[in-house]
Order: C-alpha cells, then sequence, then structure tokens
C-alpha cells in the first residue's frame, strides 16, 4: 500500500468530542467526504480538512486535540 501526503480531518461526534484523525493510504480527500464514506463514521461532522503535514500542529492547536 502506497503512502501519500497525510491528510488530517477534524471531526465532532453527536456528543460533542472532538478527533483528529490521520489518512496516508488516500492520494485525495474525495473518498472521505462522500455520504457513503466508511472511513468516518456516519454520526461525525467534519469540521476541517487539510492536506500535508502543517495541519497536524495547526489543528492540534486550533482544537486543542
Amino acid at each position: 500500500m502506497p503512502n501519500y501526503i497525510p491528510i488530517h480531518v477534524v471531526t465532532r461526534g453527536p456528543k460533542g468530542g472532538l478527533k483528529l484523525l490521520t489518512f496516508t493510504d488516500l492520494p485525495c480527500p474525495d473518498k472521505l467526504i462522500t455520504n457513503r464514506s466508511s472511513r468516518i463514521e456516519s454520526n461525525q461532522e467534519i469540521l476541517e480538512i487539510g492536506i500535508g503535514e502543517k495541519f497536524k500542529e495547526t489543528y492540534k492547536k486550533k482544537y486543542n486535540v
């Protein structure tokens, strides 16, 4: 399985908890934002998506995750 540039996704659950998810096995985030995506749970709301290493630290600081 090839490694691609990391895609970082910040999600909010139904009870308000935040998660920072990282995907390195996808070439683009299109498969994450579809309604039928199995990579992100259906009850999770996507707040932000960033492509690249710098977004991991940015989202950690911004959302305290």
